[in-house]
Protein backbone atom coordinates (compact mmCIF):
# COMPACT_ATOMS: atom_id res chain seq x y z
CA UNK A 1 0.00 0.00 0.00
CA UNK A 2 3.16 2.44 0.52
CA UNK A 3 4.51 1.77 -2.62
CA UNK A 4 1.16 2.47 -4.08
CA UNK A 5 0.68 6.20 -2.36
CA UNK A 6 4.25 6.60 -3.29
CA UNK A 7 3.87 6.03 -7.12
CA UNK A 8 0.61 8.08 -6.56
CA UNK A 9 2.65 10.96 -5.01
CA UNK A 10 5.14 11.57 -8.54
CA UNK A 11 2.42 10.97 -11.12
CA UNK A 12 -0.16 13.60 -9.39
CA UNK A 13 2.13 16.80 -10.18
CA UNK A 14 3.11 15.39 -13.68
CA UNK A 15 -1.00 14.94 -14.11
CA UNK A 16 -1.79 17.67 -12.86
CA UNK A 17 0.32 19.74 -15.12
CA UNK A 18 -0.35 17.81 -18.36
CA UNK A 19 3.35 16.68 -18.85
CA UNK A 20 2.47 13.31 -19.11
CA UNK A 21 -0.58 11.22 -20.68
CA UNK A 22 -1.21 7.92 -18.69
CA UNK A 23 -3.24 5.04 -19.35
CA UNK A 24 -3.97 2.78 -16.13
CA UNK A 25 -5.74 -0.49 -16.10
CA UNK A 26 -6.85 -2.03 -12.86
CA UNK A 27 -9.95 -4.29 -11.48
CA UNK A 28 -13.03 -2.63 -9.53
CA UNK A 29 -11.35 -3.94 -6.42
CA UNK A 30 -7.90 -2.67 -6.59
CA UNK A 31 -9.58 0.94 -8.11
CA UNK A 32 -11.62 0.89 -5.06
CA UNK A 33 -8.82 0.17 -2.74
CA UNK A 34 -5.92 2.12 -3.88
CA UNK A 35 -7.30 5.46 -5.93
CA UNK A 36 -10.76 5.95 -4.74
CA UNK A 37 -9.47 6.69 -1.49
CA UNK A 38 -6.77 9.29 -3.26
CA UNK A 39 -9.45 11.81 -4.54
CA UNK A 40 -6.64 14.34 -5.89
CA UNK A 41 -5.18 10.99 -7.73
CA UNK A 42 -9.15 9.78 -8.83
CA UNK A 43 -10.11 13.22 -10.03
CA UNK A 44 -6.73 13.57 -12.91
CA UNK A 45 -8.05 10.21 -14.67
CA UNK A 46 -11.11 9.76 -16.44
CA UNK A 47 -12.55 6.29 -15.45
CA UNK A 48 -13.68 4.18 -18.09
CA UNK A 49 -15.35 1.04 -17.44
CA UNK A 50 -14.60 -1.68 -19.39
CA UNK A 51 -17.56 -4.76 -18.95
CA UNK A 52 -17.03 -8.10 -19.64
CA UNK A 53 -17.98 -9.05 -23.54
CA UNK A 54 -20.93 -10.48 -24.60
CA UNK A 55 -20.69 -14.19 -26.25
CA UNK A 56 -21.25 -12.85 -29.95
CA UNK A 57 -18.11 -10.14 -29.00
CA UNK A 58 -15.87 -13.17 -27.66
CA UNK A 59 -16.88 -15.03 -30.37
CA UNK A 60 -15.44 -11.65 -32.99
CA UNK A 61 -12.14 -11.19 -30.56
CA UNK A 62 -11.49 -14.82 -31.21
CA UNK A 63 -11.66 -15.06 -35.54
CA UNK A 64 -9.42 -12.02 -34.40
CA UNK A 65 -6.86 -13.70 -33.08
CA UNK A 66 -7.42 -17.18 -35.18
CA UNK A 67 -4.42 -16.36 -37.80
CA UNK A 68 -1.84 -15.96 -34.62
CA UNK A 69 -2.69 -18.91 -32.74
CA UNK A 70 -2.55 -21.19 -36.55
CA UNK A 71 0.82 -20.07 -36.85
CA UNK A 72 2.07 -20.77 -33.27
CA UNK A 73 0.22 -24.12 -32.91
CA UNK A 74 1.07 -24.97 -36.59
CA UNK A 75 -2.25 -26.40 -37.36
CA UNK A 76 -5.56 -24.99 -38.54
CA UNK A 77 -8.51 -24.03 -36.15
CA UNK A 78 -12.38 -24.32 -37.39
CA UNK A 79 -14.47 -21.95 -36.84
CA UNK A 80 -17.16 -24.22 -35.07
CA UNK A 81 -14.00 -24.32 -32.87
CA UNK A 82 -13.99 -21.12 -31.51
CA UNK A 83 -18.13 -20.54 -31.30
CA UNK A 84 -17.71 -24.42 -28.97
CA UNK A 85 -15.10 -22.44 -26.72
CA UNK A 86 -17.38 -19.63 -26.21
CA UNK A 87 -19.95 -21.79 -25.68
CA UNK A 88 -18.53 -24.24 -23.29
CA UNK A 89 -16.33 -21.69 -21.52
CA UNK A 90 -19.63 -19.90 -20.80
CA UNK A 91 -21.45 -23.31 -19.13
CA UNK A 92 -18.74 -24.87 -17.21
CA UNK A 93 -15.88 -22.25 -16.57
CA UNK A 94 -17.91 -20.18 -14.48
CA UNK A 95 -14.62 -18.70 -12.02
CA UNK A 96 -13.17 -16.57 -14.69
CA UNK A 97 -14.87 -13.98 -17.03
CA UNK A 98 -14.42 -13.51 -21.14
CA UNK A 99 -12.37 -13.34 -23.63
CA UNK A 100 -10.06 -14.67 -21.17
CA UNK A 101 -11.68 -18.27 -19.94
CA UNK A 102 -11.88 -18.65 -23.98
CA UNK A 103 -8.77 -17.60 -25.06
CA UNK A 104 -7.18 -19.97 -23.29
CA UNK A 105 -9.61 -22.83 -24.58
CA UNK A 106 -8.58 -22.02 -27.83
CA UNK A 107 -4.58 -21.82 -27.04
CA UNK A 108 -5.07 -24.96 -24.92
CA UNK A 109 -6.96 -26.92 -27.46
CA UNK A 110 -4.41 -25.91 -30.05
CA UNK A 111 -1.56 -27.57 -27.85
CA UNK A 112 -3.64 -30.61 -27.37
CA UNK A 113 -4.33 -30.59 -31.44
CA UNK A 114 -0.23 -30.67 -32.50
CA UNK A 115 0.75 -33.33 -29.72
CA UNK A 116 -1.77 -35.55 -31.66
CA UNK A 117 -0.22 -34.68 -34.99
CA UNK A 118 3.63 -34.58 -34.10
CA UNK A 119 5.27 -38.00 -35.15
CA UNK A 120 6.85 -40.64 -32.31
CA UNK A 121 10.48 -40.51 -32.47
CA UNK A 122 13.43 -38.02 -31.42
CA UNK A 123 11.89 -34.55 -30.43
CA UNK A 124 14.43 -32.80 -32.69
CA UNK A 125 13.04 -34.45 -36.01
CA UNK A 126 9.63 -33.79 -34.61
CA UNK A 127 10.35 -30.10 -34.72
CA UNK A 128 12.07 -30.52 -38.31
CA UNK A 129 9.51 -32.70 -39.76
CA UNK A 130 6.81 -30.26 -38.31
CA UNK A 131 8.89 -27.39 -40.20
CA UNK A 132 8.87 -28.64 -43.06
CA UNK A 133 5.16 -29.62 -43.64
CA UNK A 134 4.02 -28.40 -46.38
CA UNK A 135 0.84 -26.26 -46.38
CA UNK A 136 -1.65 -29.24 -46.91
CA UNK A 137 -0.23 -31.35 -44.46
CA UNK A 138 -0.62 -28.46 -41.66
CA UNK A 139 -4.03 -27.76 -43.32
CA UNK A 140 -4.57 -31.97 -42.02
CA UNK A 141 -3.99 -30.91 -38.29
CA UNK A 142 -7.09 -29.23 -37.63
CA UNK A 143 -8.55 -27.89 -34.15
CA UNK A 144 -12.36 -29.22 -34.23
CA UNK A 145 -14.51 -28.52 -31.35
CA UNK A 146 -13.81 -32.24 -29.77
CA UNK A 147 -10.64 -30.51 -28.78
CA UNK A 148 -12.21 -28.15 -26.69
CA UNK A 149 -14.58 -29.86 -25.10
CA UNK A 150 -11.35 -32.28 -24.37
CA UNK A 151 -9.52 -29.47 -22.33
CA UNK A 152 -12.91 -28.16 -20.77
CA UNK A 153 -12.89 -31.69 -19.59
CA UNK A 154 -9.44 -32.01 -18.39
CA UNK A 155 -9.91 -28.47 -16.84
CA UNK A 156 -13.49 -29.49 -15.02
CA UNK A 157 -13.34 -33.06 -14.33
CA UNK A 158 -16.59 -33.29 -16.16
CA UNK A 159 -17.32 -35.63 -19.83
CA UNK A 160 -18.28 -32.43 -22.17
CA UNK A 161 -19.66 -33.60 -24.84
CA UNK A 162 -21.26 -30.08 -26.09
CA UNK A 163 -24.85 -31.51 -26.04
CA UNK A 164 -23.71 -34.52 -28.59
CA UNK A 165 -25.85 -37.72 -29.58
CA UNK A 166 -25.08 -39.12 -25.95
CA UNK A 167 -26.17 -36.31 -24.01
CA UNK A 168 -29.29 -35.94 -26.30
CA UNK A 169 -30.22 -39.60 -25.56
CA UNK A 170 -28.83 -39.14 -21.80
CA UNK A 171 -31.74 -36.48 -21.73
CA UNK A 172 -34.51 -37.93 -23.53
CA UNK A 173 -34.41 -40.96 -21.46
CA UNK A 174 -33.80 -39.15 -17.83
CA UNK A 175 -37.50 -40.05 -16.57
CA UNK A 176 -36.65 -44.21 -17.51
CA UNK A 177 -33.30 -44.61 -16.12
CA UNK A 178 -34.37 -42.39 -12.89
CA UNK A 179 -37.28 -44.81 -12.87
CA UNK A 180 -35.02 -47.72 -12.84
CA UNK A 181 -33.99 -46.47 -8.99
CA UNK A 182 -36.77 -44.55 -7.67
CA UNK A 183 -39.35 -46.94 -7.31
CA UNK A 184 -43.14 -46.02 -6.98
CA UNK A 185 -43.10 -42.60 -7.96
CA UNK A 186 -43.41 -41.77 -11.51
CA UNK A 187 -45.25 -38.81 -11.15
CA UNK A 188 -42.54 -37.23 -9.52
CA UNK A 189 -39.74 -38.64 -11.43
CA UNK A 190 -41.76 -37.08 -14.61
CA UNK A 191 -41.56 -33.08 -13.02
CA UNK A 192 -38.30 -33.99 -12.27
CA UNK A 193 -37.46 -34.80 -15.83
CA UNK A 194 -39.29 -32.77 -17.49
CA UNK A 195 -37.92 -29.38 -15.63
CA UNK A 196 -34.20 -30.35 -16.36
CA UNK A 197 -35.33 -31.06 -19.89
CA UNK A 198 -36.45 -27.76 -20.29
CA UNK A 199 -33.78 -26.13 -18.27
CA UNK A 200 -30.96 -28.18 -20.66
CA UNK A 201 -32.92 -26.89 -23.88
CA UNK A 202 -32.87 -23.32 -22.74
CA UNK A 203 -36.18 -22.63 -22.03
CA UNK A 204 -35.29 -21.21 -18.36
CA UNK A 205 -34.05 -17.86 -17.52
CA UNK A 206 -30.23 -17.34 -18.01
CA UNK A 207 -28.17 -17.70 -15.33
CA UNK A 208 -30.44 -19.78 -12.59
CA UNK A 209 -30.49 -23.19 -12.08
CA UNK A 210 -30.82 -26.13 -13.68
CA UNK A 211 -33.90 -26.90 -11.95
CA UNK A 212 -35.16 -26.23 -8.27
CA UNK A 213 -36.93 -28.70 -6.52
CA UNK A 214 -39.26 -29.16 -3.09
CA UNK A 215 -39.57 -32.79 -2.61
CA UNK A 216 -42.63 -33.40 -0.08
CA UNK A 217 -43.56 -36.73 1.72
CA UNK A 218 -42.74 -38.74 4.45
CA UNK A 219 -39.76 -40.40 5.14
CA UNK A 220 -38.35 -43.21 2.86
CA UNK A 221 -40.42 -42.64 -0.11
CA UNK A 222 -37.70 -41.88 -2.35
CA UNK A 223 -36.95 -37.91 -1.96
CA UNK A 224 -33.23 -38.18 -1.50
CA UNK A 225 -32.97 -41.03 -3.36
CA UNK A 226 -33.62 -39.51 -6.38
CA UNK A 227 -31.56 -36.41 -5.65
CA UNK A 228 -29.01 -39.02 -5.29
CA UNK A 229 -30.21 -40.46 -9.12
CA UNK A 230 -30.18 -37.10 -10.23
CA UNK A 231 -26.37 -36.83 -9.26
CA UNK A 232 -25.55 -40.13 -11.34
CA UNK A 233 -27.56 -39.32 -14.27
CA UNK A 234 -26.55 -35.74 -15.03
CA UNK A 235 -23.01 -35.47 -12.96
CA UNK A 236 -21.56 -39.32 -13.31
CA UNK A 237 -21.40 -40.13 -9.82
CA UNK A 238 -23.41 -39.54 -5.95
CA UNK A 239 -20.01 -37.90 -4.82
CA UNK A 240 -22.05 -34.78 -6.83
CA UNK A 241 -24.16 -34.86 -4.44
CA UNK A 242 -24.00 -31.85 -1.13
CA UNK A 243 -26.09 -32.48 1.31
CA UNK A 244 -26.74 -30.16 3.94
CA UNK A 245 -29.05 -31.08 7.38
CA UNK A 246 -31.27 -27.96 7.86
CA UNK A 247 -32.04 -28.78 11.19
CA UNK A 248 -28.57 -27.49 11.61
CA UNK A 249 -29.36 -24.24 10.58
CA UNK A 250 -31.56 -23.05 12.97
CA UNK A 251 -30.50 -19.61 13.76
CA UNK A 252 -29.70 -16.12 12.53
CA UNK A 253 -25.96 -16.84 11.90
CA UNK A 254 -27.17 -19.79 10.17
CA UNK A 255 -26.53 -17.54 6.83
CA UNK A 256 -22.72 -17.12 8.08
CA UNK A 257 -22.12 -20.10 8.03
CA UNK A 258 -23.36 -20.74 4.12
CA UNK A 259 -21.71 -18.27 2.99
CA UNK A 260 -19.47 -17.22 5.09
CA UNK A 261 -18.32 -14.63 7.78
CA UNK A 262 -17.54 -11.36 6.56
CA UNK A 263 -14.08 -9.89 7.42
CA UNK A 264 -12.93 -8.77 11.07
CA UNK A 265 -15.51 -11.50 12.19
CA UNK A 266 -14.75 -15.30 13.40
CA UNK A 267 -13.72 -17.81 10.34
CA UNK A 268 -13.71 -15.69 7.78
CA UNK A 269 -10.75 -17.17 6.45
CA UNK A 270 -12.51 -20.71 6.54
CA UNK A 271 -15.15 -19.90 4.13
CA UNK A 272 -19.04 -20.83 3.62
CA UNK A 273 -20.16 -24.31 3.93
CA UNK A 274 -21.98 -24.02 0.72
CA UNK A 275 -20.33 -21.55 -1.36
CA UNK A 276 -16.83 -23.24 -0.57
CA UNK A 277 -17.92 -26.46 -1.57
CA UNK A 278 -19.63 -25.24 -5.19
CA UNK A 279 -16.54 -23.16 -5.78
CA UNK A 280 -15.25 -26.46 -5.77
CA UNK A 281 -17.42 -28.60 -7.21
CA UNK A 282 -19.78 -26.00 -9.53
CA UNK A 283 -21.20 -28.87 -10.88
CA UNK A 284 -23.71 -30.58 -7.94
CA UNK A 285 -26.63 -31.79 -6.87
CA UNK A 286 -27.78 -29.46 -3.91
CA UNK A 287 -29.52 -31.42 -1.28
CA UNK A 288 -31.30 -29.15 1.52
CA UNK A 289 -33.24 -31.81 3.98
CA UNK A 290 -35.76 -31.02 6.41
CA UNK A 291 -35.73 -27.42 5.00
CA UNK A 292 -39.10 -26.17 6.88
CA UNK A 293 -36.59 -26.33 9.74
CA UNK A 294 -34.15 -23.74 8.73
CA UNK A 295 -34.01 -20.33 10.07
CA UNK A 296 -36.53 -17.74 7.86
CA UNK A 297 -33.27 -15.82 7.30
CA UNK A 298 -31.86 -19.06 5.53
CA UNK A 299 -34.72 -19.43 3.16
CA UNK A 300 -34.06 -15.67 2.35
CA UNK A 301 -31.09 -16.25 1.03
CA UNK A 302 -32.18 -19.27 -0.89
CA UNK A 303 -34.59 -17.03 -2.59
CA UNK A 304 -31.82 -15.03 -3.43
CA UNK A 305 -29.92 -17.89 -4.71
CA UNK A 306 -32.91 -19.12 -6.83
CA UNK A 307 -33.53 -15.93 -8.15
CA UNK A 308 -29.91 -14.70 -9.04
CA UNK A 309 -27.76 -18.20 -9.47
CA UNK A 310 -25.15 -16.70 -7.77
CA UNK A 311 -24.43 -16.17 -3.93
CA UNK A 312 -21.71 -13.52 -2.84
CA UNK A 313 -19.62 -15.46 0.16
CA UNK A 314 -18.20 -13.59 3.09
CA UNK A 315 -14.80 -12.89 0.77
CA UNK A 316 -17.07 -10.53 -1.67
CA UNK A 317 -16.58 -13.38 -4.42
CA UNK A 318 -19.20 -14.07 -6.38
CA UNK A 319 -20.07 -18.01 -6.60
CA UNK A 320 -22.17 -19.15 -9.43
CA UNK A 321 -25.04 -21.57 -9.15
CA UNK A 322 -26.23 -22.12 -13.03
CA UNK A 323 -24.33 -25.69 -13.31
CA UNK A 324 -26.59 -26.75 -9.79
CA UNK A 325 -29.84 -28.41 -9.51
CA UNK A 326 -31.27 -27.29 -6.11
CA UNK A 327 -33.56 -29.66 -3.99
CA UNK A 328 -34.94 -28.93 -0.76
CA UNK A 329 -37.21 -31.40 0.98
CA UNK A 330 -39.76 -31.02 3.60
CA UNK A 331 -42.13 -33.82 6.01
CA UNK A 332 -45.19 -31.25 5.48
CA UNK A 333 -48.38 -32.50 5.88
CA UNK A 334 -47.08 -36.21 5.34
CA UNK A 335 -49.76 -37.04 8.07
CA UNK A 336 -52.19 -36.38 5.73
CA UNK A 337 -50.48 -38.70 2.60
CA UNK A 338 -50.19 -41.22 4.85
CA UNK A 339 -54.16 -40.56 5.73
CA UNK A 340 -54.71 -40.54 1.87
CA UNK A 341 -52.96 -44.33 2.01
CA UNK A 342 -55.26 -45.89 4.73
CA UNK A 343 -57.97 -44.84 2.63
CA UNK A 344 -58.88 -42.27 5.40
CA UNK A 345 -59.66 -39.45 3.11
CA UNK A 346 -58.89 -38.94 -0.75
CA UNK A 347 -55.53 -38.67 -2.13
CA UNK A 348 -56.61 -35.73 -3.93
CA UNK A 349 -57.83 -34.46 -0.59
CA UNK A 350 -54.46 -35.09 1.59
CA UNK A 351 -52.58 -33.88 -1.66
CA UNK A 352 -54.12 -30.21 -1.09
CA UNK A 353 -54.30 -30.16 2.62
CA UNK A 354 -50.21 -30.25 2.12
CA UNK A 355 -50.07 -27.40 -0.45
CA UNK A 356 -52.34 -25.47 2.16
CA UNK A 357 -49.20 -26.17 5.17
CA UNK A 358 -46.59 -25.65 2.50
CA UNK A 359 -48.12 -22.09 1.70
CA UNK A 360 -48.60 -21.07 5.44
CA UNK A 361 -44.80 -21.83 5.64
CA UNK A 362 -42.52 -20.70 3.03
CA UNK A 363 -43.27 -17.41 1.55
CA UNK A 364 -44.56 -17.07 -2.05
CA UNK A 365 -41.31 -15.53 -2.76
CA UNK A 366 -39.57 -18.89 -2.17
CA UNK A 367 -42.28 -21.38 -3.99
CA UNK A 368 -43.29 -19.01 -7.30
CA UNK A 369 -39.25 -19.48 -8.30
CA UNK A 370 -39.20 -22.98 -7.78
CA UNK A 371 -39.15 -25.31 -11.07
CA UNK A 372 -41.95 -27.67 -9.42
CA UNK A 373 -43.16 -28.60 -6.42
CA UNK A 374 -43.27 -32.38 -5.88
CA UNK A 375 -45.19 -34.41 -3.75
CA UNK A 376 -43.85 -38.24 -3.08
CA UNK A 377 -47.08 -40.32 -2.44
CA UNK A 378 -46.48 -43.16 0.08
CA UNK A 379 -45.16 -46.93 -0.72
CA UNK A 380 -47.52 -49.12 -1.44
CA UNK A 381 -46.80 -52.89 -0.62
CA UNK A 382 -45.97 -53.67 -4.21
CA UNK A 383 -43.63 -50.83 -4.12
CA UNK A 384 -41.31 -52.05 -1.10
CA UNK A 385 -41.50 -55.69 -3.30
CA UNK A 386 -39.75 -53.92 -5.63
CA UNK A 387 -37.32 -52.09 -3.31
CA UNK A 388 -36.45 -55.57 -1.49
CA UNK A 389 -35.70 -56.76 -5.38
CA UNK A 390 -33.24 -54.02 -5.76
CA UNK A 391 -31.45 -53.91 -2.60
CA UNK A 392 -30.88 -57.78 -2.71
CA UNK A 393 -29.22 -56.81 -5.81
CA UNK A 394 -26.87 -54.18 -4.59
CA UNK A 395 -25.82 -56.85 -2.18
CA UNK A 396 -25.49 -59.06 -3.91
CA UNK A 397 -23.20 -57.32 -6.55
CA UNK A 398 -21.34 -55.70 -3.55
CA UNK A 399 -20.50 -59.01 -2.07
CA UNK A 400 -20.12 -60.22 -5.83
CA UNK A 401 -16.69 -57.91 -5.89
CA UNK A 402 -15.45 -60.14 -3.63
CA UNK A 403 -15.54 -63.07 -5.62
CA UNK A 404 -18.26 -64.59 -3.87
CA UNK A 405 -21.80 -65.64 -5.34
CA UNK A 406 -24.71 -64.72 -3.81
CA UNK A 407 -28.04 -65.85 -4.52
CA UNK A 408 -31.47 -65.54 -2.84
CA UNK A 409 -34.64 -67.35 -3.36
CA UNK A 410 -38.21 -65.54 -4.08
CA UNK A 411 -39.29 -66.87 -0.13
CA UNK A 412 -36.66 -65.10 1.56
CA UNK A 413 -37.59 -61.69 -0.45
CA UNK A 414 -41.02 -63.07 1.39
CA UNK A 415 -39.23 -63.12 4.56
CA UNK A 416 -37.68 -59.69 4.00
CA UNK A 417 -40.95 -57.71 2.59
CA UNK A 418 -42.69 -59.13 5.31
CA UNK A 419 -40.81 -58.67 8.55
CA UNK A 420 -39.20 -55.20 7.33
CA UNK A 421 -42.84 -53.85 6.52
CA UNK A 422 -43.85 -50.74 7.93
CA UNK A 423 -45.30 -48.07 5.73
CA UNK A 424 -44.62 -46.00 8.37
CA UNK A 425 -41.01 -45.02 7.31
CA UNK A 426 -41.05 -46.53 3.90
CA UNK A 427 -37.70 -47.71 2.31
CA UNK A 428 -35.63 -46.77 5.47
CA UNK A 429 -37.12 -50.02 7.11
CA UNK A 430 -36.46 -52.23 4.27
CA UNK A 431 -32.86 -50.78 4.02
CA UNK A 432 -32.46 -50.93 7.86
CA UNK A 433 -34.06 -55.16 8.18
CA UNK A 434 -31.39 -56.33 5.30
CA UNK A 435 -28.12 -54.25 7.02
CA UNK A 436 -28.75 -56.02 9.93
CA UNK A 437 -30.21 -59.25 9.20
CA UNK A 438 -28.73 -59.83 6.30
CA UNK A 439 -25.20 -57.65 5.71
CA UNK A 440 -24.03 -57.99 9.49
CA UNK A 441 -24.91 -62.02 9.20
CA UNK A 442 -22.59 -61.79 5.85
CA UNK A 443 -19.93 -59.91 8.02
CA UNK A 444 -19.90 -62.85 10.80
CA UNK A 445 -18.85 -65.21 7.86
CA UNK A 446 -16.32 -63.37 5.99
CA UNK A 447 -14.70 -62.31 9.01
CA UNK A 448 -14.86 -66.00 10.78
CA UNK A 449 -13.76 -67.48 7.22
CA UNK A 450 -16.98 -69.42 6.87
CA UNK A 451 -16.98 -67.96 3.46
CA UNK A 452 -14.48 -66.71 0.91
CA UNK A 453 -13.18 -66.10 -2.36
CA UNK A 454 -15.13 -68.35 -4.46
CA UNK A 455 -17.49 -69.58 -2.21
CA UNK A 456 -21.18 -69.21 -2.99
CA UNK A 457 -23.74 -68.62 -0.51
CA UNK A 458 -27.77 -69.01 -0.56
CA UNK A 459 -30.14 -67.54 1.27
CA UNK A 460 -33.88 -68.77 1.50
CA UNK A 461 -36.88 -68.77 4.18
CA UNK A 462 -35.95 -70.52 7.32
CA UNK A 463 -38.83 -72.66 8.78
CA UNK A 464 -39.74 -71.20 11.97
CA UNK A 465 -38.25 -67.49 10.76
CA UNK A 466 -36.76 -65.51 9.31
CA UNK A 467 -33.66 -66.40 6.89
CA UNK A 468 -31.17 -69.09 6.62
CA UNK A 469 -27.72 -69.36 5.27
CA UNK A 470 -26.03 -71.38 2.86
CA UNK A 471 -22.53 -72.29 1.66
CA UNK A 472 -21.00 -74.07 -0.79
CA UNK A 473 -17.55 -73.58 -1.16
Amino acid sequence: MGGCQDAANMLKPALARGRIRCVGATTFDDYRKYIEKDAALERRFQKVHVEEPSAQATIAMLRALKQQYEQHHGLEIQDAALVAAVQLAGRYITGRPFPDKAIDLIDEAGATAAKTMMPVGDQEENVITLQSSSKNAVKEAIVCPNHVAQVVSQWTGIPVTALDQEEKDRLIHLASRLRERVVGQDEAVNLVAQAVLRSRAGFDQPGQPIGSFLFLGSTGVGKTELAKALAVQLFDSEKMLVRFDMSEYVDRGSVLRLIGAPPSYKGHEDGGQLTEKIRRHPYSVILFDEVEKADPSVLNLFIQLLDDGVLIDGKGRTVNFKNTIIIMTSNLGAEHLTAGMAGKITMEAARDLVMQQVQKHFKPELRNRMSEIVIFEPLSHDNLKEIVKIQMKSIVASIASRGISLCASDAALDVVLSESYNPMYGARSVKRWLLKNVMTDLSEMLVSGRICEGSSVSIDAANDKGLKFEVVT
